[in-house]
């Protein structure tokens, strides 16, 4: 869902951006090429590859295949022109995480900066084009951490249009020492040896992949590099789904940060890195996987995780992947017990339980008067004069409910007192018989059982 988000604000952002002065007035691109008629096109030597098809954005890669022969359009990438300057290019700054941010190139020797989650940032500035080199002015204002990245010296900056750089996203780059400018022109393939943020790499088909230990997440692939953090709630919620469903847990949001990738989380990557590193006696590659934390409003968060850890997904074992994610969030405490689902949960297991062990007990207490008080009356049934609050559950489980001698009423055991031992004078038990049954009270006098009263409950 974040995916399909930050596309769709993307594609609007591409498509609006060179359309918007500073003072939102003027066009900043003349849109579409004209079309002309094939003896205007003979006549001019231009070569419309495109047909009928509609008229391409002007600066686009079809724009310029549409009106260069096959040589000008090889000038015209590899000697960067004004024609194919003009348009929309993403900004990536080699050393920053995340890279939001867009630069409009207009035909009058203006840019724009753009965000794709804000618009147009209302910084505009001059730029020159000299052969394969374009300057950008210092904008006409500050506006955000944006400025220093780009323009560190505070006056401008510098780039030069290498053709043949292999970015991890494009073949053909303007470039500098810390800044990439990709217009989306020619996609890198596939197996190709390429650059991502200056690390050398092999671009992968995107692979499924399952964490077979806690494997620290880093934002560079180096044990030196700087450790990520992952928020898990919404993603274990997410994943897990079945399990929590199943159970009286509930992630925790004030525990929910990790800097490791959980066992059994199941993952995938695209790059790896073209060397590679011994950890543990164990040689293998860093990978650069992806992770989404589930939330309304995001992208994919990619982090670099050592390979040795890494095995490939198997559909068939989903469930024991499932349950090791679990476990690892467990050992993590990431989860919280859910007050209402617990009781609900020890309700049912109590319930399951006393059916199987006590039901002939119950009924033949019920036919002998409903009130068993001496051990002539519990003879033949699963409950003893002088059995322990203890011995009681572990024969029928923890109770739905118990005495409160303080309230004198019935409550809900909490949590707390279900892992530390329930202390009560009175347990509260239900044999179900289909939406009807008996309500069984066990009473104990100095943690003894000392009575045993059933009542049919429609």
């Amino acid at each position: 869902m974040k995916k399909i988000w930050f596309l769709s604000v993307l594609f609007v952002l591409i498509f609006t951006a060179c359309t918007k002065k500073a003072d939102g007035d003027t066009q900043v691109q003349d849109g579409p090429a004209q079309e002309t008629d094939a003896k205007t096109q003979a006549d001019s030597g231009e070569q419309n590859q495109l047909g009928d098809e509609e008229a391409p954005e002007k600066g686009s890669y079809k724009y310029i295949r549409s009106i260069h022969s096959k040589q000008e359009y090889k000038t015209a990438v590899r000697e960067l022109t004004q024609d194919y300057l003009l348009g929309t290019w993403s900004v990536e700054v080699v050393s920053e995480e995340d890279n939001y941010v867009f630069i409009c190139f207009d035909e009058d020797g203006t840019y724009y900066i753009f965000s794709p989650f804000g618009g147009y940032l209302g910084q505009h500035g001059s730029y020159k084009l000299d052969g394969n080199s374009v300057t950008l002015s210092f904008p006409n204002h500050r506006e955000s951490r944006w400025d220093d990245l780009l323009f560190p010296d505070g006056k401008e900056t510098a780039f030069v249009y290498d053709y043949d750089y292999k970015d991890f996203y494009n073949v053909g780059v303007l470039r500098n020492e810390n800044i990439i400018l990709r217009k989306d022109v020619e996609e890198t393939p596939v197996g190709t040896k390429c650059f991502l943020k200056g690390i050398e790499v092999i671009k992968t088909d995107s692979t499924a992949v399952v964490v077979k230990e806690n494997l620290k997440i880093r934002y560079e692939p180096s044990t030196k590099g700087k450790e990520g953090s992952f928020w898990y709630p919404l993603f274990l919620r997410g994943t897990l789904r079945e399990i929590l469903e199943d159970s009286y847990y509930d992630t925790d949001t004030e525990k929910g940060s990790s800097n490791s990738l959980l066992q059994g989380t199941v993952t995938s990557y695209d790059a790896r890195t073209v060397k590679e590193d011994t950890i543990d006696g164990i040689t293998a590659p860093w990978y650069r996987i992806n992770i989404y934390d589930y939330e309304d409003e995001g992208i994919p968060q990619y982090f670099w995780v050592f390979g040795g850890y890494l095995e490939k997904f198997d559909e068939r074992k989903e469930a024991e992947y499932n349950q090791q994610l679990f476990n690892a969030a467990m050992q993590k405490d990431m989860f919280i017990i859910d007050e209402n689902a617990y009781q609900e949960y020890m309700e049912t297991k109590a319930r399951e339980k006393l059916s199987i062990v006590a039901k002939d007990s119950v009924e033949k207490i019920s036919k002998n008067g409903n009130v068993a008080d001496s051990e002539e009356k519990l003879e033949g049934t699963v409950f003893k004069i002088g059995m322990t609050g203890k011995e009681v559950i572990d024969l029928l489980g923890d109770p739905p409910q118990i005495w409160n001698t303080d309230s004198q009423d019935w409550k809900w055991p909490s949590s707390d007192e279900y892992m530390r031992g329930i202390k009560s004078d009175k347990f509260k038990y239900w044999l179900d018989y289909g939406g009807c049954g008996y309500e069984i009270i066990i009473t104990f006098t100095n943690d003894k059982l000392s009575k045993v009263v059933t009542a049919w409950e429609k």
